[in-house]
């Protein structure tokens, strides 16, 4: 756009430069006045002329009346055109982005393109997630656009701003703005329009994580309690840093990985024991854990019996989790003709 609109520009340069120069050959004029006499001829503005015009003048003039008239036309055509085709692409590039938020569902919606939401995005998206974006700064939205990246130019703590994003809709979202007041209220509102989201928000400042909490957030992060233990627990248990982010990074770096299932009503593990599944021998996954009732049971022992809506912790590579899928869906029509 800005190439053709820099070359209409030569182009009408080009004419008037064409003109002034001839009126300056052909009738000797004063470069000012054959540059003013250019001008009047091709705006056709009707002045009189700016000095006496001999026959080839009068030639000349025609001339560059009919073809530089027509020339200007062109331009001012290319001119429109490029305004139009921006301001087409722009609203074409706005229909196209909500409709990518629109076919959206099971979402994650993250508040904030600053560096933790940033890094937020990155970690989310390396992990296969579908991820919408709130942001207020017009240059963050821009790059966001250009990442081709569904974004929502506006406050993450209007109710305009989180509809726009599909949070009836979403799965999670995360509340990483530089201000715990404005957390508090996207958590308060995020929560009232969709009860069953998984909130997580940032809380930078002491005390905030319990207004965070009391506002519906399922968890409050401060980034900078955290990081200091974790820079402890580096000179501490190094090792087990390590593998903790092995297991978390599998994707950059192959080897085990952690992930957590879900048992619904009506899954297959549900009711039965560990040493019954034998999940090691069979699959060669471990489950590290189980989270139950708001309570976690750690290391569970091979009598430990599953119950719907518990949550493990399964510790495998990326082969044998997914053997485990294959095995827990292999068990289902057993389980079935069993009950």
């Amino acid at each position: 756009m800005q190439s053709r609109l820099l070359k209409s520009l030569l182009m009408l340069a080009a004419v008037f430069t064409v003109g002034t120069v001839g009126y300056v050959v052909i009738e000797r004029a004063p470069l000012w006045d054959a540059f003013y006499m250019t001008a009047i001829t091709l705006t056709t503005v009707g002045y009189r002329e700016v000095f006496p015009l001999s026959t080839a003048g009068e030639a000349f003039t025609v001339a560059l009346l009919v073809s530089g008239l027509g020339l200007i036309l062109l331009i001012a055509t290319h001119i429109g055109r490029t305004v139009l085709e921006g301001e087409l692409r722009e609203i074409l590039g706005q229909v196209r982005r909500s409709r990518m938020i629109g076919n959206l569902s099971g979402h994650e919606i993250v508040c904030g393109w600053g560096r933790m939401g940033r890094a937020v995005v990155a970690e989310l998206r390396r992990a296969g997630r579908a991820v919408a974006v709130i942001e207020q700064d017009p240059v963050k939205v821009a790059k966001l656009q250009g990442m081709n990246l569904p974004v929502v130019a506006g406050d993450a703590t209007a109710e305009a701003s989180l509809l726009a994003a599909g949070i009836g809709r979403a799965r999670g979202l995360v509340a990483c703005l530089n201000d715990d007041a404005r957390n508090v209220y996207t958590v308060l509102t995020a929560r009232s329009l969709n009860p069953d989201l998984f909130i997580v928000a940032r809380a930078g400042e002491e005390g905030a994580e319990a207004r965070i909490l009391r506002a519906g957030a399922n968890r409050a992060v401060n980034p900078y309690q955290h990081g200091g233990t974790r820079l402890a627990h580096i000179l501490l248990k190094p090792t087990v840093i390590d593998f903790v982010d092995l297991s978390l990074n599998a994707a950059e770096t192959p080897g085990l990985e952690l992930e957590q299932v879900r048992l619904a009503e009506g899954n297959p593990l549900a009711g039965r024991t560990l040493a019954e599944l034998d999940l090691r021998r069979r699959c060669g996954v471990g489950v590290v854990a189980v989270w139950r009732e708001a309570s976690l049971h750690p290391n569970p022992e091979a009598g430990f019996r599953f119950a719907s809506g518990d949550t493990l912790v399964v510790l495998g590579t990326r082969e044998q989790l997914t053997g485990f899928d294959r095995f827990v869906r292999e068990l289902a029509p057993l389980a079935a003709a069993g009950s």
